[in-house]
C-alpha cells in the first residue's frame, strides 16, 4: 500500500473511531421543568438517567403555583408540564400557543385523580351533604373546581357552595381546624390523610362518568415543539416508558416522588396512567370543552377537540397524526 493510500486509511480509521467519542461529549438539551406537587414520572425518569439516556437533562426550576403552570408553558419559562384539560383549553381560547402532547394519570376505581375527603367526626356521608359547605380547591378553573361543580349540578347542588384555594400540602390543617368542611386531594396527599385517619373519604372523582374527566395530560408551547422536535418526541418517549413503569411498579414509583419531594415515605402514592401515554381519542377533551361552554368560559364551536393534542410525537403512536 503507497503511503498516501496508507494515510487515507488511517484517517479514516481514526474518524470512525473518534466519531462515537464526539457524540458522547455532546451537551445534553436542557429542559426546563417544574417541581410540581402532584406525583409525577418526571420525578422517576430523572431518577432512573433515562433523560440522560436519551440526551436530555431536566433541570428543575423550583416549585411554580398550580394555576401558573400553564402561563409559565405559555411563556416559555418552562418547556413542559402536568395539568389538567381546562386549563390548556382556556388558555387556547385566550391565544395561548400551548398543545397537549401526551396523555397522563387516569382515573380508575382504585386509583382516582382526587378523593373528596372530611374530618373524620364529619357529620357529611354523600353530595347531598354538601350545600353551604366549605370546599377547599388547590385553584380555580381545573379539576379540583369542575369535576365537583359538574357532580353538584347532576345532584341539583351546584349554587351555595362556598370554594377556597388552599394547596394540598395544607388541606389536612385546614380540615383539622374546620377552616373547610370538605378537602379535593390528589396523590400523594390523600393517601397520608386516609392512612392516618386524619380525614374520611366520601366519594372520589370516578362518580363523575367513570373518570372520563381525568387524563392530566401533558403539553408544551408550540413554538418550543416546531423549533424543537426532536426533543419534544424524546422527551414523550422517556414520560411514556416512565409511565408505564410506573403502572408496573406502583410501590417504587410511589417511594421514588415521596423521596424527592421530601414526603415520608410511608404514605407514598401513585396514580395509573394511559398506557403508552396516548390520549385514547377526543372524548377526553371534548367533556371538558362542552363543560366550560356550559360554564361560559367557551363559546360553542371555540374549540375543536382535536386541534388541542397530537400523539404525533409519541412513539407507539399508529400514525403521525392525531
Amino acid at each position: 500500500m503507497k503511503p498516501f493510500e496508507l494515510a487515507v486509511v488511517l484517517a479514516s480509521l481514526l474518524a470512525l473511531t473518534a466519531a462515537p467519542q464526539q457524540a458522547s461529549a455532546a451537551e445534553p438539551f436542557v429542559i426546563k421543568y417544574p417541581n410540581v406537587q402532584w406525583f409525577d414520572p418526571v420525578y422517576v425518569a430523572d431518577e432512573k438517567g433515562w433523560f440522560a439516556e436519551e440526551g436530555l437533562q431536566i433541570k428543575w426550576v423550583g416549585e411554580i403555583p398550580a394555576a401558573q403552570l400553564v402561563p409559565a408553558v405559555a411563556a416559555g419559562s418552562v418547556d413542559f408540564a402536568n395539568r389538567h384539560t381546562p386549563l390548556v383549553l382556556t388558555a387556547r381560547a385566550g391565544g395561548a400557543k400551548v398543545k397537549i402532547i401526551a396523555a397522563g394519570a387516569q382515573t380508575t376505581p382504585d386509583r382516582p385523580h382526587m378523593k373528596y375527603l372530611v374530618a373524620p367526626g364529619s357529620p357529611i356521608r354523600s353530595v347531598k351533604d354538601l350545600r353551604g359547605k366549605k370546599i377547599g380547591i388547590n385553584s380555580f378553573g381545573a379539576c379540583s373546581e369542575y369535576v365537583l361543580k359538574e357532580y353538584l349540578r347532576r345532584n341539583g347542588l351546584e349554587k351555595n357552595i362556598e370554594f377556597q384555594v388552599i394547596p394540598d400540602p395544607n388541606q389536612e390543617q385546614a380540615l383539622a381546624q374546620g377552616l373547610i368542611d370538605v378537602g379535593v386531594l390528589h396523590s400523594p396527599y390523600y393517601e397520608k390523610v386516609v392512612k392516618t385517619g386524619a380525614a374520611r373519604e366520601i366519594f372520589n372523582d370516578f362518580v363523575v362518568d367513570d373518570g372520563l374527566s381525568g387524563m392530566l395530560p401533558y403539553f408544551t408551547n408550540e413554538d418550543f415543539l416546531r423549533k424543537h422536535p426532536d426533543v419534544v418526541r424524546k422527551f414523550v418517549k422517556v414520560l411514556v416508558r416512565a409511565s408505564d413503569w410506573t403502572n408496573a411498579h406502583h410501590e417504587e414509583a410511589g417511594q421514588i416522588f415521596a423521596r424527592r419531594r421530601g414526603l415520608d415515605p410511608k404514605y407514598a402514592g401513585s396514580w395509573q396512567y394511559y398506557e403508552h401515554g396516548l390520549v385514547p381519542g377526543p372524548a377526553q377533551v371534548q367533556w371538558w370543552i362542552d363543560l366550560l361552554v356550559r360554564e361560559k368560559k367557551l363559546r360553542p364551536g371555540q374549540i375543536v377537540a382535536t386541534d388541542v393534542y397530537t400523539n404525533e410525537f409519541n412513539p407507539f403512536a399508529k400514525h403521525a397524526s392525531r
